[in-house]
């Protein structure tokens, strides 16, 4: 059944569930409604009663021979009976029926109401002789002399027709109001869902080629209208995934060309030189240099696919920061040393960064090794790791050409080069600061960088900063 349901369309459901509602509301009122109803009935029937029972008791008078009468003045002067639509009954206190008036009431009375039985004012539903539903009311006569009851009483039998005609009309209002709920639902979730088939279909003609489309939101204020605005949202994020993919294949094909054309060149030099062994040498040489580029790029984007196709979430731990760039100095000292530089490491003691040992030392090298390669020769290059507004930062500063501000944040896109000549004669590809961007924003930091053309660069890591008691020793791979 539930399998069943969840195949009906949503416009479907929301009919039945409509009708279903509405219905369920109005089988609730009716009890209420018909009880309401009928406590004003009884109580404008009481009322009624009322104003007959002083009537009667205004108009009953003892005769001259100590018989209780009712009488009134008839419209030729002479007394007669009044009120005949009020049906009355006078009793004694022994209980004896001393007088009574029963209006239309032909055949004879076989069962009549019982005695008066109370003091007081009395209100009931009776049967009178058995078949004749009644509502009733007495009380003791106010007269000068003698202790009578009075009793007045009607016929209920029009307010009980009444009350079945109204059960009848919700008996039969009931189904008719269900389906005009459908049909009202159906009209209203027909109205309402438009504009989600009108997205459906136009979300259907949105391909790869055509992410630029975006779908209609005639009202972005209703949960329709945010719908369309997060789904164009998410669109407008895929065509940017897309257009980055596109250069990324483009910039990845141009870089990966360069190094394969570069060994064909030099291929064809050495197949031409035939037995000059120097030139031999010298074509060898080039292609192991260009082997070794391609080998690069080929690593860095490895890498790049490995850290963003990880989707586990990074193990943070305090990392002690001294001994981090004390590592990153023994492993890059011999490449600074060929140039002539010196690392110099400048760390607060008991200083930590809450992040992954592994990744933030990898960023770390990744720093380091473009400080060295974009250094000038017997330079000095900086590491340090100090606190700032609650953050453990970690700063590389070399003495190398700078990097003017319009460059400062298209420096960390994939294969964006300031100087494209420059950095293929040093062995770079552009992917060294996208992958550091990317191994801190895993670990929840950011990376900064301060430099100004011929006066170097400070490349900043902001991590968050771990109590010096759950220090602890890092280990690398």
């Amino acid at each position: 059944m539930i399998g069943w349901w969840r195949r009906r369309s949503l416009r479907f459901r929301l009919t039945v569930l409509f009708a279903a509602v509405a219905s369920a509301i109005l089988l609730a009122l009716a009890p209420v409604v018909y009880v309401l109803i009928h406590l004003r009935l009884h109580a404008e029937f009481d009322r009624q009663l009322r104003i007959d029972l002083n009537l009667v008791e205004a108009h009953l008078e003892w005769d001259t021979e100590g018989q209780i009468r009712w009488r009134v003045r008839g419209a030729r002067g002479g007394d007669a009976y009044g009120g005949s639509a009020a049906w009355f009954e006078v009793w004694s206190d022994d209980k004896e029926l001393l007088l009574h008036h029963w209006p239309e009431w032909d055949k004879e009375v076989a069962r009549p109401l019982p005695a008066p039985t109370g003091s007081g004012e009395r209100t009931f539903t009776e049967a009178f002789d058995g078949v004749l539903p009644v509502r009733v009311i007495d009380r003791p006569a106010r007269l000068r002399r003698g202790n009578l009851t009075v009793r007045v009483f009607r016929d209920e039998g029009d307010m009980h027709r009444t009350l079945r005609e109204i059960v009848i009309g919700f008996g039969l209002g009931v189904p008719v109001a269900a389906l005009l709920s459908a049909l009202g639902g159906y009209l209203m979730a027909g109205r309402s869902l438009a504009p989600v088939g009108a997205m459906a279909e136009q979300a259907r003609q949105i391909t790869s080629e055509s992410l630029s489309r975006r779908l209609p939101n005639p009202n972005p204020h209703d949960e329709l209208g945010q719908l369309a605005a997060v789904f164009n949202q998410t669109i407008e994020r895929l065509q940017d995934s897309f257009d980055a993919l596109r250069r990324f294949t483009s910039d990845a094909s141009h870089e990966l060309r360069t190094p394969l054309t570069a060994l064909r060149a030099v291929g064809e030099v050495g197949l031409r030189s035939g037995d000059d062994a120097p030139a031999l040498r010298e074509t060898i040489s080039s292609t192991l240099e260009e082997a070794q580029r391609l080998n690069d790029i080929i690593d860095s984007l490895l890498v790049l696919a490995r850290v963003e196709g990880d989707a586990s979430t990074p193990k943070l731990e305090p990392v002690p920061l001294r001994e981090l760039l004390s590592e990153a100095r023994e492993s890059l000292g011999i490449l600074a040393a060929e140039k002539g530089q010196s690392i110099d490491v400048r760390a607060e003691s008991n200083l930590a960064a809450e992040a992954d040992p592994v990744l933030l030392r990898q960023a770390v090298l990744g720093l380091l090794h473009n400080a060295i390669r974009y250094s000038p020769a017997s330079t000095a290059v900086t590491l340090s790791a100090f606190r700032r507004e609650g953050r453990a930062v970690i700063e590389v500063a070399d003495a190398g050409p700078g990097i003017a501000p319009e460059h400062h944040e298209k420096i960390f896109e994939r294969f964006y080069r300031i100087d494209s000549a420059r950095s293929r004669a040093d062995g770079g590809a552009g992917l060294g600061l996208a992958i550091v961007k990317l191994l801190l924003e895993r670990q929840g930091g950011r990376v900064e960088v301060d430099s100004e053309p011929g006066k170097g660069s400070r490349f900043r890591l902001m991590l968050a900063a771990a109590r010096p008691a759950d220090t602890v020793v890092v280990g690398g791979p």
